[in-house]
């Protein structure tokens, strides 16, 4: 497929407004060859009073439900590739800032909290062009063996044991929609038949 991130700064940068391509053109130049897989209105739209009632009437459904399918499929898979495209670009065209603003906090954070340490109370650093500040990221705590540091803490610490409480479905299913009995805080009703279709398979002669 092709790729259109080398040169999507540069069309952004140096474009002209007698030249200027829209976003769309330049991460997608090859959408205009893309299939617009239309919805088939035209066919599809039937009379209110119009029933199902023979195999010719049955077997148009299921062909007509079966296109809709795949257009969607394809719509679905097109999208995913644009998606694909549209991330790859952000990452690139976002790498060279990134990298900027990280090796300047390492320069000016030390400057600052120098700064910030002859201040009294505030953790906040004004600067003609903004403001810089200091804050306290959040306690980190990763579990890295479950099973280890719960047999541990089971022993040495309970207090650090939470026991989950959970309900068991197909308990509740049984009492509810099989004995009949209403739980409080819960909704179920029984499962009804629904209708799914699917291509023939031809079998190679």
């Amino acid at each position: 497929m092709y790729n259109p991130i080398p040169y999507i700064e540069d069309a952004l940068e140096f474009s002209t407004e007698a030249d200027n391509p829209s976003p769309q053109a330049i991460l997608f130049p090859d959408f205009q060859n893309v299939p617009s897989f239309p919805s088939d209105n035209s066919e599809t739209q039937v009379n209110e009073t119009f029933t199902i009632d023979n195999l010719f009437k049955a077997s148009w459904a299921v062909s007509k439900m079966l296109e809709a399918e795949t257009r969607i499929a394809r719509r679905t898979e097109l999208a995913r590739e644009f998606k694909i495209r549209i991330d790859a670009w952000l990452e690139s065209a976002n790498l060279q800032d990134n990298d900027s603003i990280s090796y300047l906090s390492i320069l000016l954070e030390p400057y600052v909290k120098d700064e910030i340490s002859k201040l009294h109370k505030s953790r906040t650093l004004s600067l003609p062009t903004g403001i810089a500040s200091l804050r306290k990221l959040p306690d980190r705590l990763e579990i890295v063996n479950v099973d280890e540091a719960l047999a541990y803490c089971e022993t040495e610490h309970p207090e650090a044991v939470i026991i989950k409480k959970e309900l068991d479905k197909s308990v509740l299913k049984g009492l509810i929609l099989k004995q009949a009995e209403p739980i409080p805080g819960v909704d179920a009703e029984l499962g009804t038949d629904r209708l799914y279709v699917k291509p023939l398979k031809i079998q190679a002669a």
